[in-house]
């Protein structure tokens, strides 16, 4: 499994580690901000992204930085865990 970048993230979900791509992640997070029942506003200010940004990120066509990624599943209940490939 790979996104258009080739990075792989572990997303954390209530003790489930998933290898996810962009674009999962950011399905997840839209889901799981509407479960919350925010808004893209209210994530923003929460989490000090701005909805440009957030927009993208759970359309997965942006590149968004771990820094940004673990902001907003901070504010959604998430947690990130990122694995290094090791070099062949």
């Amino acid at each position: 499994m790979s996104d258009t970048y080739g990075d792989f993230v572990f997303l954390n979900r209530i003790r489930n580690i998933i290898l996810m791509n962009l674009t999962e992640i950011g399905s997840l997070f839209k889901t799981r901000r509407e479960f919350l029942d925010l808004k893209q506003e209210d994530l923003a200010e929460m989490s000090g992204i701005t909805t440009r940004t957030i927009n993208i990120v759970e359309n997965g066509t942006g590149n968004p930085s771990v820094k940004t990624l673990e902001k907003l599943a901070l504010v959604l209940g998430l947690e990130i865990l990122v694995q290094v490939k090791k070099a062949k």
